[in-house]
């Protein structure tokens, strides 16, 4: 797909997808520069939902699935190739985990669901304190190509506003200067009421004057969440990123919360004990297993967990 933006394309793009989760990817037509933009609202939401998130725990898990979908540039679109990214820091929030693949299907959890508010001053406004809850350590990369061995690269978190981080993930494991900007905007119900990000990259043979430019229009953008509940779309944002330049769209991506788990990759957990454990839960009345990535709780009767033990007796598993 290649299309120009203009009136019409955007008037498409809006009927089409209307207040669904999407992103566009865009490059200037006069110079190589990509530009992914995308809105995370309504899967953000969900994932609040199904962890029974506290505000600052949604903002940061938040942010994490919108980074984790930005990734996906890595991966092949519309596969099942899999970009995992796992934020591991010292701060109250604990680990970080969001997984998404080619298809824009992405799930992921908090450790602490529960993270007391903090927030800090930002230009007169009161904004969560994103850096003070993931604190110091690590991010870490996993892609899943779908070859022997997926390929892991860590780098230590720079800031803790994970966006930050990212772009150095970027620029130090994969050479690719980007500037990646993400936000999670929480309504004083306490509903997701904007999520979102951005990352642009310059491609092999960008101009350096191209490249300063957009460096420039990126430094005096508003924050994402405020484009968005500026009724701006992906595609405004591209726009928005690109003042100054044609715009030629690439590609398209739906975007949704989904989880792979089920009963049978549930039952893989009770496989792994031992059979003392699992007369144990017999005698319990049985079992019940909790998916980390979307909570789903997987029941297991006593009858059942007998044949997990026939399955584990006769090595049939």
């Amino acid at each position: 797909m290649l299309k120009r933006l203009d009136e019409q394309v955007k008037k498409d793009f809006k009927e089409y997808f209307k207040d669904r989760d999407y992103g566009v990817i865009a490059v200037t037509e006069e110079d190589a520069i990509r530009v992914f933009a995308i809105r995370t609202t309504n899967l953000t939401e969900i994932a609040r939902l199904k962890h029974g998130l506290f505000p600052l725990s949604a903002v940061v898990l938040g942010r994490t699935m919108a980074g984790v979908i930005l990734l996906t540039t890595l991966i092949k679109h519309g596969t099942d190739q899999r970009i995992l990214l796992r934020i591991e820091g010292d701060g109250p929030a604990g680990l970080v985990v969001a997984e998404v693949n080619g298809k824009g299907e992405v799930r992921g959890f908090i450790q602490n669901k529960h993270i007391e508010t903090a927030t800090k001053d930002v230009n007169g406004k009161k904004k969560f304190d994103v850096r003070s809850a993931v604190g110091k350590g690590t991010l870490t990369v996993i892609k899943d190509l779908g070859l022997k061995t997926p390929y892991e690269s860590s780098v230590p978190l720079i800031s803790g506003e994970i966006a930050e981080d990212i772009a150095y993930y970027l620029l130090k494991s994969e050479q690719i200067p980007s500037a990646v900007s993400l936000g999670v905007l929480i309504g004083e119900d306490g509903k997701v009421k904007a999520a979102g990000g951005f990352i642009v990259q310059p491609l092999p043979g960008a101009k350096e004057e191209s490249i300063a430019k957009i460096e420039k229009t990126v430094k005096n953008l508003p924050p994402v969440t405020e484009m968005l509940t500026s009724d701006k779309r992906p595609e405004d944002i591209v726009e928005e990123v690109l003042k100054g330049f044609g715009v030629n769209v690439l590609a398209l991506k739906e975007l949704s919360f989904r989880c792979r788990c089920s009963k049978e990759t549930a039952m893989q957990s009770l496989l792994m004990l031992p059979v003392e454990e699992l007369e144990k839960l017999i005698e319990e009345g049985g079992a019940e297993i909790t998916c980390n990535f979307c909570s789903t709780v997987y029941y297991f009767t006593p009858e059942e967990i007998k044949n997990v033990i026939k399955l584990k007796e006769t090595g049939d598993n």
